[in-house]
């Protein structure tokens, strides 16, 4: 009888893809307590791509997020090692300020307190609104594929400050660094929602998304995706690895395992796009800020307002949600299948009551396939 053995060589490098490109990211010669803070708008897609990174324990490097609002990706060709602080955490509110606080690279604004009238409600799938319900991160997927931002607060639904009725806080960012061969964490990732105010209702952004790719991921640090403080949600952290020797602490919720997709390629995965509201096309583009809205329905439209999605790469009869966080007042949803068309590109029309104003519009799907 001839047995035949297969060994597998459990700290096989990763391949991420990585041209090297941005060349070392390497603050080592820093001597002194130093805050680096990198714009990424010359980086529109938010990839880097180096050759290796080196942050020791006095540096903490912090995000101008680029004109997209992208995540944040680092790709490696080698050892990624954090001696010192990541921080792509969302805006807090600014003392009693009624402005909302921007979310971390990927992650959402917070919406902004109002005088005399109705709050507006935070962006993002998982936005709080109002003081009525806090901004959460119950979507997406514990892969964090693809790699989704914290939603941001909502602001305040009164207040006795006068005209300084609070803001929410931002939502944490999202990361992705992988890694040819290791990731050591002896200091700290943060991606924790900004801070609310405690009295009279601006609401904490909720955690964003942390994701770990290597061969081996190891040390004794901290990976944090609180929620900020005034009830915002805890984000997500995934490890994807052949070998987890990480021994520190893991703030947030947390899944590990090794699924191999770093990056999908274009028509990989599943996408929904709203491609019409009420006969109005939706930009081809869209950027989800209320002051350029990416559809202007006409006043006269009455409800409800068919909304039609197209999907791709999603089995046919899939139930498809379509939700509304209207800038003023709660969120509201209906639900339809996509019935035509086939598994590489169908539709779906939903009918929606729409409320007056502005907002923003999210499709999800749900399919056991």
């Amino acid at each position: 009888m001839l047995a035949m053995f297969v060994c597998v060589n459990a700290h096989a490098q990763i391949n991420t893809g990585s041209t090297g490109s941005d060349g070392a990211l390497d603050y080592s010669s820093l001597t002194n307590s130093t805050n680096i803070v990198i714009d990424m708008h010359d980086h529109p897609n938010g990839i880097y791509q180096y050759t290796y990174v080196t942050i020791p324990n006095n540096v903490t490097v912090t995000f101008i997020p680029n004109g997209n609002n992208t995540p944040l990706t680092w790709l490696v060709q080698s050892n990624v090692l954090i001696s010192g602080t990541v921080n792509i955490c969302g805006q807090s509110v600014n003392g009693v300020s009624s402005q909302g606080g921007v979310g971390g690279p990927g992650g959402y604004q917070a919406g902004n307190g109002v005088t005399g009238g109705s709050a507006t409600s935070g962006q993002g799938p998982g936005g709080g609104t109002d003081g009525a319900i806090c901004a959460n991160y119950n979507y997406g997927n514990q892969f964090l594929i693809p790699l989704l931002g914290g939603s941001g607060g909502g602001g305040a639904v009164s207040s006795d400050l006068g005209n300084n009725t609070p803001g929410g806080g931002g939502g944490g960012g999202a990361i992705l660094i992988a890694a040819s061969s290791s990731i050591a964490v002896v200091g700290s990732i943060t991606a924790i929602g900004g801070f609310g105010t405690t009295y009279h209702g601006g609401q904490g952004g909720s955690g964003g998304a942390i994701r770990l790719v290597a061969s081996k991921i190891f040390g004794n640090g901290q990976i944090n995706v609180s929620g900020g403080s005034a009830c915002g949600g805890p984000g997500r952290i995934r490890f994807d690895t052949y070998d987890n020797e990480f021994t520190g602490s893991v703030i947030g919720q947390f899944s590990s395992g090794f699924q191999p997709i770093i990056i999908p390629s274009v028509g990989q995965l599943p996408q929904l796009t709203v491609t019409s509201v009420g006969g109005v096309p939706g930009s081809a583009s869209p950027t989800g800020v209320l002051s350029t809205p990416d559809a202007v329905l006409s006043a006269q439209q009455n409800n409800p307002i068919p909304i039609v999605v197209s999907c791709t790469n999603l089995p046919l009869n899939s139930l498809i949600t379509v939700s509304i966080t209207p800038a003023n007042g709660s969120p509201v949803s209906a639900t339809g299948y996509n019935t035509t068309g086939t598994l590489s590109s169908s539709t779906a029309t939903i009918s929606i009551v729409i409320p007056r104003g502005g907002g923003l519009i999210y499709a999800t799907a749900a399919t056991s396939n």
